[in-house]
């Protein structure tokens, strides 16, 4: 009975020596593992032999099928996966959100790009749910920031098979259509954001009597007093029909209002409320 204590003990101090051993020296057993594995493929391939190595990294990303996706759904112990703009993601961890029945099931399992967009959940059509090319610049914006906060939010799993990649992996030429649309979104925000900095915005408030009221102040827009009051002015960007109200000084106006409202202010411009004169403290208008 001793001499089998004894062996135990000796056989547990062995284990820990190789383990000692392994740290010191993991440098050189993983030299010495790949220099015996680089060996063995020249010497099979010297005879002739086929050797089948397939190595995948830990950080690869994934490639799926929307079938596959489908399967993504929490039942019967599944993880929880969405597409967004081609990208998978794990959100398990949001069951709360995405679980069977809950507020985002319906972007559980499929990539519903635009319902982000729309707030539509009743129907889906795989035809047209990640369609985003006919949406508007600041929708892009919208989808751009939703992936943002995914990415930051939950798991990154791969890529969707389908309109964003291809059977590879690889971008589509419509992700690189999607993409180029982005960039001009982006552009055209950076240059009303710096239009916004440059003319402060309106004092907004409505009434069912007169509807929207606009007008400017010393202090509108971000608070800080200034030396002009100013006009207000209805500023657009790229593509898009909605307007911010921004003040203007009185010694831009003309040039403002000669050109269109689109000297040198690339794809920003400025128009006049309807009904309302140039020089009007206050405009009003309905939606």
């Amino acid at each position: 009975m001793f001499g089998f204590v004894k062996y135990l003990f000796k056989l547990q101090f062995l284990f820990i020596l190789a383990a000692v051993l392994a740290g010191l020296y993991r440098t050189e057993i993983k030299q010495f593992a790949s220099r015996h594995a680089a060996n063995y493929v020249d010497n099979a391939d010297a005879n002739g032999e086929t050797v089948s190595l397939q190595f995948k990294a830990a950080n690869e990303a994934t490639l799926l099928t929307p079938a596959e996706l489908s399967k993504y759904n929490g039942e019967d112990g599944q993880p929880i996966y969405l597409a967004l703009l081609g990208s998978v993601f794990d959100v398990t961890r949001g069951i709360k959100h995405y679980g069977t029945g809950c507020s985002y099931s319906f972007f559980v399992g499929r990539d519903a790009s635009v319902a982000f967009i729309s707030g539509e959940f009743e129907e889906y059509d795989p035809q047209t749910a990640d369609d985003v090319l006919s949406l508007k610049p600041n929708d892009l914006l919208g989808l751009a920031n939703w992936r943002d906060f995914y990415e930051k939010e939950y798991i990154y799993k791969g890529k969707l098979i389908g309109r964003f990649y291809d059977e590879q992996g690889e971008p589509t030429t419509y992700y690189q259509k999607y993409l180029a649309l982005l960039e001009q979104a982006q552009i055209a925000k950076a240059e009303v954001d710096e239009l916004r900095s440059k003319y402060p915005g309106c004092n907004i408030e409505w009434s069912e009597a007169k509807g929207t009221r606009v007008w400017c102040t010393n202090t509108s827009g971000d608070g800080k007093e200034r030396a002009w009051t100013g006009y207000p002015r209805k500023l657009y960007s790229r593509g898009n029909t909605n307007f911010n109200c921004a003040c203007v000084p009185e010694s831009e106006l003309d040039q403002i209002d000669t050109d269109g409202g689109k000297a040198a202010h690339g794809d920003a411009m400025f128009k006049t409320y309807d009904n309302c004169s140039s020089r009007a403290k206050e405009c009003f208008y309905r939606v």
